[in-house]
């Protein structure tokens, strides 16, 4: 062990050598790690952002890529500012019918739309576009096909028609309700009698469409007759030139805060455990305020949502 030990004896030269490497090793380390802490604060790559910035402020370009990313920025900021102000009492959506061709952004914000979305379709209209059916509000990126399900019992489009006259008359159609034409019947008026002068439709199946009229509590969308049973695609590709609905008016509604569940559960729409589910909820959490409390539910599908919408009414709603 002494013999071990004494490698590692040094006279007094040897020991002030090794402290003077030792200091020199920890000055070195430390203006190492000043310098490299520097170059953190400049690096190449945000140089390279710096310049690409710079020349992307100072082209003029009409077509340049970017600039479609930021007119739409922009947009989204302006609708951004109105959007706390335009916030329900119930902090949700409120659905209401609308033309969405001109729509003001604190109405798209009460349908739901964040500021993003609508900076998407205000651009659009900027450019031009216009919404000349449904289709064309779903096809905007913004808009998801959870969103549209909910929106569009509700959309409908304002058309301009010419009369004889020349002069341009402004009709409200909703679309896919097919547009008044010579000789049309309207599924929610009509009698066996008119509608077994229809091609396919005979006094069995013309009975069947009114009793689904009654239960529905009246059509509102041509569609709808594809539910009937007995109306197969040919059947209802024969007649749907020929057919309307335009007495929306006439449709009955349900008092979503009054029903009970054994009555709502009748409803083709929902099924006796979505009423009572309906039923437990409000008796729970009180009225519903309007369509969307319904997704609260969480055990509702947005399908079935949309499509019981149209037939619901709630305390102090405005449709």
């Amino acid at each position: 062990m002494k013999r071990l030990w004494t490698y590692f004896r040094f006279n007094k030269t040897e020991q002030n050598g090794f402290f003077v490497i030792l200091v020199i090793i920890i000055l070195f380390s430390v203006i190492y790690s000043l310098v490299r802490r520097k170059d953190k604060k400049d690096p190449i790559a945000h140089q390279v952002r710096v310049f690409e910035q710079s020349f992307h402020d100072s082209t003029g370009l009409v077509d340049y890529p970017n600039r479609k990313f930021s007119e739409a920025a922009d947009l989204e900021k302006k609708v951004a500012v109105v959007e706390p102000s335009v916030k329900s009492k119930e902090g949700g959506a409120k659905l209401f019918y609308f033309d969405p061709n001109n729509l003001p952004v604190d109405d798209w914000q009460k349908l739901g739309l964040s500021a993003k979305q609508i900076a998407v379709i205000k651009n659009y209209e900027k450019k031009g576009g216009r919404f000349k059916d449904k289709n064309d509000v779903k096809k905007m990126y913004s808009i998801n096909e959870q969103l549209y399900r909910k929106l569009e019992p509700y959309i409908s489009i304002k058309r301009e028609t010419t009369t004889e006259n020349g002069t341009n008359k402004t009709t409200l159609l909703y679309d896919k309700f097919e547009t008044n034409k010579a000789e049309q019947i309207d599924i929610n008026t009509c009698d066996t009698t008119a509608l077994m002068s229809l091609k396919g439709i005979g006094a069995i199946l013309s009975k069947r469409i009114l009793k689904y009229k009654e239960v529905l509590g009246g059509f509102y969308r041509i569609e709808q007759l594809k539910e009937v049973y007995g109306v197969t695609s040919e059947t209802y590709a024969l007649i749907k030139d020929n057919i309307t609905v335009s007495n929306l008016e006439g449709i009955k509604k349900i008092n979503i805060n009054q029903i009970d569940a054994n009555s709502l559960g009748k409803h083709p729409y929902l099924s006796p455990k979505d009423a009572k589910l309906i039923v437990n909820y409000r008796d729970q959490h009180g009225n519903y305020a309007n369509i969307e409390d319904l997704t609260k539910i969480g055990t509702l599908s947005d399908l079935a949502i949309a499509k019981i919408a149209p037939y619901l009414i709630f305390e102090n709603d405005s449709r």
